[in-house]
């Protein structure tokens, strides 16, 4: 099992399109050069931890095996949720149902996962992401990879 936890600020990986322009195809990035990047420095912050946490492995962690991936993304609360004397509002929500989209966030941990934790990202077979609220100063995210354990299979045979 592969346990890292990243400080900073999670970002989305956006979606590449094909657009036409004066009738042909062009390639359209997904992201702004803003979140472009956010996203080369929460990417930096991942690489990071994985550096301290596989230190010199020679190569992938996982190769060729059925994988369980857990993400839990850490967002930082909007300054709304905050009353003036510092305490969080009655009314603020328990939980971020507002951008960036889980999946987006995902898929961006996931990419710069690949080739360092595991080999391919077609081997992530049960993926869990969920985001949520960070304690101030905590946001990230907690990213576990694990072996497959297929206990469902294991019940109708």
């Amino acid at each position: 099992m592969i346990r890292i936890d990243v400080l900073g600020t999670p970002a989305p990986k956006g979606s590449d399109r094909i657009a036409l322009r004066g009738g042909k195809p062009r390639f359209v990035p997904g992201s702004s050069k803003t979140n472009a990047e956010k996203q080369r420095s929460f990417a930096a912050a991942i690489r990071d931890q994985m550096a301290l946490v596989l230190g010199d492995a020679p190569g992938p962690c996982f190769v060729g095996k059925p994988l369980a991936v857990a993400i839990v993304f850490r967002l930082k609360r909007p300054a709304a949720h905050w009353s003036k004397k510092g305490g969080l509002l009655p009314s603020a929500p328990s939980a971020p149902s507002v951008k960036p989209d889980v999946d987006k966030l995902a898929r961006q941990a996931v990419d710069v996962l690949t080739g360092a934790v595991f080999d391919d990202d077609a081997r992530i077979v049960e993926l869990l992401v969920r985001k949520e609220y960070a304690a101030p100063g905590r946001e990230g995210a907690s990213i576990v990879v694990d072996m497959f354990a297929d206990t469902v299979r294991g019940e109708q045979e």
